[in-house]
């Protein structure tokens, strides 16, 4: 499956999620992308053949038991850090060979920005141990109120790029991978589901407003 096929699914989520009620959470998100990418490409038939499942939800970075063996983790301090001793870290959405998936999917849905969850997230993505050509994340953040403005925007951005730098920062420069294909987003949505978007810019190194676009 290509990149730019789970990419238009992530999009779409992007462009028309609408904020939800108190108990609206992340996981109204993963349901909805897998439901959108089971309609378009069947990825997932429990009822035939299951080596053949090409989405895998909670896809664990490290486990014996199905041979999984590349990266392990340890929160220390508050911080997520790739750690040998460590265990596994677990992505939203695998997706290709179980044993080797190319792709590799987060989101995350907060009232706010979670520094941590995010970083953390960034850290699993970028990480030269992760089997990983392609890795996209997208990040909701919810607000109550009305969009960010003026000094309260300017912290968001710099949010955004701090957490790109810090996961790289706790990889080193050795385990960040820099042939992967990442399509970091982020969503702003308010009460009123008037929202704006920014992208993880490779060639600029930071943030920069608007969606990727997809020429494919």
């Amino acid at each position: 499956m290509r990149t730019e096929d789970v990419l238009r699914v992530v999009l779409e989520i992007a462009q028309s999620i609408r904020h939800g009620d108190k108990q609206f959470n992340e996981r109204y998100v993963h349901h909805f992308f897998s439901h959108k990418l089971q309609e378009k490409y069947n990825l997932m038939d429990i009822t035939g053949d299951t080596k053949a499942i090409r989405l895998h939800p909670e896809w664990p970075t490290y486990k014996e038991g199905t041979g999984l063996r590349f990266s392990r983790y340890r929160k220390q301090n508050g911080e997520y850090r790739p750690n040998a001793r460590g265990g596994a870290g677990f992505i939203d959405f695998a997706i290709g060979n179980y044993e080797h998936p190319e792709i590799g999917v987060e989101f995350s849905l907060k009232n706010g920005w979670s520094e941590e969850e995010i970083v953390y997230d960034f850290l699993k993505l970028l990480d030269k141990n992760s089997p990983f050509k392609a890795s996209i994340s997208f990040n909701l953040v919810c607000r109550n109120g009305r969009l960010a403005r003026g000094k309260y925007l300017q912290d968001l951005e710099e949010h955004m790029n701090h957490a790109y730098k810090e996961a790289t920062n706790r990889l080193g420069t050795e385990r960040v991978d820099k042939s992967k294909e990442v399509h970091f987003i982020v969503t702003e949505i308010d009460k009123d589901s008037n929202r704006r978007s920014w992208h993880y810019d490779l060639a600029r190194k930071e943030f920069i407003n608007g969606l990727p676009n997809l020429s494919i």
